[in-house]
């Protein structure tokens, strides 16, 4: 899998590189400090199957970082790795094409839940703060730390491998589960994975 982090700052670029590397597989990391170096490895001819970007570069207007990002690479995930909540400038993101929003301060647990699932090129828009898109059900009924574990779950994570990924004992799991069980009126794994994955647009 190759990735491209477009990022200014050295420590962030940093950062996420090792929480990227600490995932099993097989991953190439090309850096670029604005968005004319971004440009430079795009046409050159490298794909990316990943290309994480701070809306605030030193080279662009942040109202248009994504739209030219997916002109230039319109089969790459585009992630917003961003320090903006701004609904309306991530709300613009997504419309002009971006397919996930992680936010720099997001949690820690959110941070490994997220980059676990883009690395299977799973969508990732946090659950537990949605400015920009209606909530849903299962915002609804569930506890922002029981949406993460749902989300595991959908993509078929053991109990064991999720309390890896949240720093967390199987038995709080086991219990976050029983309590999700009761709150959503299903009896077991497959029935609430379904109800899940039927409640997100």
């Amino acid at each position: 899998m190759k990735i491209l982090i477009i990022d200014p700052q050295f420590i962030t670029r940093t950062g996420l590189i090792h929480l990227l590397t600490s995932q099993p597989g097989s991953i190439a990391i090309y850096e670029a400090t604005s968005l004319e170096v971004a440009r430079g490895y795009i046409e050159s001819g490298e794909t990316y199957d990943l290309i994480f970007s701070e809306l605030d570069l030193p080279d662009a207007d942040h109202r248009f970082v994504t739209n030219t990002l997916q002109s230039l690479a319109p089969k790459s995930h585009i992630v917003l790795f961003t320090w903006r909540r701004s609904a309306a400038d991530i709300q613009t993101g997504i419309a002009q094409g971006a397919q996930s929003y992680l936010r720099k301060d997001a949690s820690a647990e959110s941070v490994k839940m997220a980059i676990h699932g883009l690395l299977q090129n799973k969508v990732y828009l946090p659950t537990d703060d949605m400015p920009y898109r209606q909530q849903s059900e299962a915002d609804r009924k569930l506890s922002p730390r029981q949406r993460e574990i749902m989300q595991l779950l959908a993509q078929g994570l053991s109990n064991k491998e999720i309390a890896n990924i949240l720093g967390i004992t199987e038995g709080t799991i086991r219990v976050h589960l029983s309590a999700i069980f009761k709150a959503i009126k299903v009896s077991n794994r497959t029935e609430a994975t379904l109800w899940y994955l039927l409640r997100q647009s």
